[in-house]
């Protein structure tokens, strides 16, 4: 049931990067309402089993990302897509509910909800989805649609179901050594759209050396990326996949000497409290350079 309704994007969510007011600038007041109504006469059209009112809410070149990564993109995939979804449908009434909407600029808004399908056996399925519209004329168009992982319970941002499963670095940690040498803080920044981690690394003899790293969600490419500076200025970036309870990096830079580096990166979550790192299959200048292993423990609120 529910991949049927996945299938449908059933109001599904957010991975287009919209811009966010540069102003103080609102949208009309009545803008919202009107949102409000598109959303009601997507559901309505759903429970008549009609793909011509659904396609009208979609637009031209919009794209729907399901649960599964899979994404669709253009109206006559969509369509296809759902004249499928619809006939596997037939006979179930779908109830949705709006939790918000926030206007990323006044002709674009963001939509939080959830849709609830009753099957003709009286199976009950939800979802929760995120949906970009945008205001096409008078009309109110679906651009970017995103199913949402079942654990997410608010969209605080567009990127943020997305970096969600990420959230347990937040904190300060220690390494383990019992020396501090290396110190990591890590926090979300506004609307909770990117990570930020700062380390900080000492050095017997030397300065400390400083490391920016910001995380986040690449809608393109559909993976988490990261962009790191350190205080020599050197500068990298790195793509991630999820293993289990691993997160895997790979890695590339530019050194402040303009000599060029490679790693494979691995945060594991142990426990609340405890995280394994290692880099490995490092190189500099196509030189291999040893394995950094360490665990690092989360440090005790003041």
């Amino acid at each position: 049931m529910r991949k049927n309704l996945i299938c449908l994007g059933t109001l599904a969510a957010v991975l287009l990067v919209v811009p966010a007011f540069s102003g103080q600038g609102q949208a009309p007041a009545n803008d919202e309402q009107a949102v409000r109504k598109a959303v009601a006469a997507y559901v309505e059209a759903m429970n008549k089993g009609d793909l011509d009112g659904l396609m009208a809410l979609w637009a031209p070149d919009a794209d729907l990302i399901d649960e599964a990564g899979k994404p669709t993109r253009g109206h006559d995939a969509l369509a296809a897509r759902f004249k499928t979804a619809l006939a596997n449908l037939k006979g179930s009434k779908t109830a949705g509910k709006v939790y918000s909407v926030k206007f990323l600029r006044p002709e674009v808004a963001l939509v939080d909800g959830g849709l609830e399908t009753t099957a003709t056996d009286g199976t009950r399925d939800s979802n929760r989805y995120a949906i970009v519209w945008v205001k096409s004329g008078d009309k109110w168009l679906i651009s970017s649609a995103r199913d949402l992982p079942a654990e997410v319970e608010d969209v605080p941002s567009l990127a943020y179901p997305q970096l969600k499963s990420l959230e347990w670095l937040v904190g300060d940690w220690t390494d383990d050594g019992g020396k501090g040498a290396v110190q990591i803080k890590c926090k979300w920044g506004p609307n909770k759209s990117f990570l930020l981690m700062d380390y900080e690394v000492k050095n017997e003899g030397a300065e400390p050396l400083l490391v920016t790293q910001r995380i986040g969600w690449d809608p393109v490419n559909n993976m988490v990326r990261s962009w790191v500076f350190d205080s020599t200025g050197g500068f990298g970036e790195g793509y991630w996949h999820r293993e289990g309870k691993r997160w895997i990096v790979g890695a590339s830079g530019i050194l402040a000497d303009g000599g060029t580096g490679g790693s494979t990166n691995v945060y594991e979550f142990k426990d609340a409290n405890t995280v394994l790192y290692r880099s490995v299959d490092r190189d500099v200048d196509g030189q291999p350079v040893a394995d950094v292993e360490a665990k690092f423990v989360r440090k005790a609120a003041k």
